[in-house]
């Protein structure tokens, strides 16, 4: 492993204990978050079958990635649900609680962001975006 590579290992690491730290603090204080967080399987399926549109992000508690888009996410949910007026579901699935999920959409890495509409997957990707390319994405499904 270079240099460079230990390097940002060691940054990323310092943002994973960070966030980390942040999201205990954000779930000791008892706010209601815009994301749904899912840790089952049945609670996943009544979720995207329920609801017309939904925006789920697949994460992995060991997945530093996850730890830095995660807040992005939140965020970008928190605006767009008082934007959007209640049209999309902002939903976190867990793979280490709900596998079943992933392999149903068929994640293979996390973080994963998918749209489903109508009960069934319409689009996503794999990785990190920023708030306006969430924003992009997910307009084109809003009838």
């Amino acid at each position: 492993m270079s240099e460079e590579d230990r390097e940002l290992e060691e940054i990323l690491q310092k943002m994973a204990w960070r966030l980390a730290r942040q999201d205990k603090k954000s779930a000791e204080s008892n706010i209601e978050e815009p994301v749904k967080y899912i840790t089952s399987y049945r609670v996943f399926h009544e979720t995207i079958c329920r609801n017309p549109v939904v925006v789920a992000i697949f994460t992995s508690p060991t997945c530093p990635a996850c730890r830095v888009y995660k807040p992005i996410f939140y965020r970008y949910a928190a605006e767009a649900s008082q934007k959007l007026g209640g049209r999309v579901v902002f939903a976190e699935v867990d793979v280490f609680y709900a596998p079943e999920a992933a392999y149903e959409v068929g994640v293979m890495s996390t973080p994963t962001t998918v749209i489903f509409k109508g009960c069934k997957p319409v689009d996503g990707f794999v990785g990190i975006a920023d708030e306006d390319t969430l924003n992009e994405f997910i307009v084109r499904y809003l009838d």
